[in-house]
């Protein structure tokens, strides 16, 4: 078996249940340590021969508990029984370390790495957009085989056994004032972090203009690193600005959604009756969450593929609801 298929997600699908296993990469882990744990020990028994015994009587067992143990955690899978209606993480296949009734469970999305590449995982109720369980490997690309075959096969189901077995929906309140919108004449115009643009705007101009005084810092520096160092500042100036102007107006009149900016990067106008749903990816940076990023999905008419339009960036999941409940009130 390939590497490849060592390491992508499988799955099984009977009448009442799916079973899943994401983790399957551990397996390639295990014989990376084999390998490095055999060149170890040659290593050591030609450089010490005569301490080799010692050495060995130590460090084998050890080694050996680390390969098992990674090895065994490919065999980690999440069960969605559909006959007790709970969802179920078994370590190595065995140990339950997670157990969430579907009527815990908010549902399936994305969890975007800033290297670029996602995961599918599972999000409780309580936590919707936290960290959440993995229910796939990593993808570098939505169009990648197994990515696309899950999203057709797994997803749908998974949510199917939710929806049969979610709780009464809330009375949602009824809002009036709006915390991310101004309204005018039936145009609601979504409100900018503006200061944080300004301020890294005006940085990253204060830093082209210091590059190009004598003073600069990369004066002395490789030509590679001094024309970066002269343009790249006024590129992410220019990006900034772009930001800075950037619109989202939702006209009610008209029941239109326009997302503008002078440079036209990502513009995208779309009927109301075009949007499909809301999209969330939870981003992480070298490990530690950054923030949610909530985007609108439309699809039009006979279309293949679908359009996506970045709302905002929200940490905090109170604010993701808010911001979701006021699109909502605002496009009915």
């Amino acid at each position: 078996m390939s590497i490849k298929e060592l390491i992508k997600t499988r799955w099984t699908v009977e009448s009442d249940r799916i079973t899943i296993y994401p983790y399957g990469w551990y397996f390639v882990i295990s014989v990376i340590l084999a390998v490095l744990f055999i060149g170890f020990t040659i290593a050591v028994y030609v450089m010490e021969p005569y301490s080799f015994g010692t050495a060995m009587s130590i460090l084998i067992p050890f080694f050996l508990v680390m390969i098992v143990l990674f090895f065994a955690s490919g065999y980690t899978h999440v069960v969605f029984d559909n006959n007790n209606f709970k969802m179920t993480k078994r370590w190595m296949g065995v140990v339950p370390v997670v157990t969430k009734s579907f009527d815990q469970l908010h549902g399936v999305n994305v969890m975007k790495q800033s290297t670029g590449g996602f995961n599918f995982r599972i999000y409780p109720r309580n936590d919707k957009f936290g960290k959440g369980v993995a229910i796939s490997s990593y993808y570098n690309k939505e169009s990648h085989p197994n990515c696309v075959t899950f999203t057709q096969e797994v997803i749908p189901l998974i949510h199917r056994y939710l929806d049969m077995n979610s709780p009464l929906p809330e009375q949602k309140e009824i809002i009036t004032a709006y915390q991310y919108f101004t309204e005018s004449n039936g145009i609601y115009t979504y409100k900018q972090r503006r200061l944080a643009m300004v301020i890294l705007f005006i940085a990253c101009i204060a830093l082209g203009i210091h590059e190009c005084t004598p003073f600069a810092y990369s004066m002395y520096k490789s030509n590679a690193l001094r024309i970066g160092m002269l343009v790249g500042p006024f590129l992410f100036a220019a990006v900034f600005l772009n930001a800075l102007f950037m619109k989202i107006v939702f006209d009610t009149k008209q029941r239109i959604i326009e997302k503008t900016s002078p440079a036209r990067w990502g513009n995208l106008k779309m009927p109301f009756e075009y949007f499909q749903n809301f999209h969330m990816i939870r981003k992480t940076t070298n490990g530690a969450y950054s923030g949610t990023e909530v985007h609108m999905i439309f699809h039009e008419p006979g279309a293949k593929n679908t359009k996506n339009m970045m709302i905002r960036q929200v940490q905090n999941t109170k604010k993701i609801d808010r911001l979701v409940e006021e699109i909502k009130s605002i496009m009915r």
